[in-house]
């Protein structure tokens, strides 16, 4: 398996670059918050658009341009079955997607000022605690799900990005209509952005367990 791993990393070392690079420039905006306390708030504004990022960049293109590049037919045909693939697939994007999450996560606690004493509010909930980890899985898990349905990069990216931010926009909503402390909001809010990443790491496996053409 550590093989497998090895070629899947490789394959995913330019969506890595990416995340990376685009760390780097939070980084660099919250040193400036820093220095100038007159633009405090902009990276916190901007956090939530990371789930975007990783959706777009990393979950969208993982599977759809296996099957618009035909590399997808080299994989199943090495003794190697589709699950243990997208196992391997996965874990070397989820890992990269959390560490992501985790530095960002990082950086904001380190560099940024809190919300005045109200964690609810929802630059602060949603760059804190187990929320943005769990909501970052759920966009890779979307952005593969919809690549490996649709099979086209330029109708899962697009198409990811806008349903990651309706589902942020509405967990929003749902939560200012339930009065419940700030913990128990994180951590179910969490454990619903994990089923539903589960579910659609299910879909992902059906959508090329089902293709015919190996």
């Amino acid at each position: 398996m550590s093989g497998l791993l090895w070629v899947a990393w490789r394959g995913q070392r330019a969506q890595a670059a990416a995340i990376a690079a685009l760390l780097l420039l939070y980084g660099a905006a919250a040193a400036v918050e820093r220095l100038e306390p007159d633009l405090t708030g902009l990276t916190f504004q901007l956090a939530g658009l990371l789930a975007g990022a990783i959706c777009l960049i990393w979950g969208a293109p993982l599977i759809a341009r296996e099957f618009e590049a035909g590399t997808y037919k080299l994989a199943w045909t090495q003794s190697l079955s589709r699950g243990r693939w997208l196992i391997a697939v996965l874990a070397v994007a989820g890992a990269g997607a959390l560490t992501a999450s985790a530095v960002l996560a990082a950086v904001l606690t380190w560099s940024l000022p809190d919300t005045g004493g109200d964690p609810m509010a929802w630059p602060y909930y949603e760059s804190h605690g187990p929320v943005p980890h769990g909501r970052t899985l759920l966009a890779l898990a979307l952005g593969v799900a919809l690549g490996a349905v649709t099979r086209h990069t330029r109708i899962a990216m697009p198409l990811s990005v806008l349903l990651v931010g309706a589902g942020q926009f509405a967990g929003r909503a749902l939560r200012e209509r339930f009065d419940l402390p700030f913990w128990t909001t994180q951590w179910t809010e969490t454990a619903v952005y994990l089923a539903l990443a589960l579910a659609l790491t299910g879909i992902a496996y059906l959508a090329i367990r089902h293709r015919t053409q190996p």
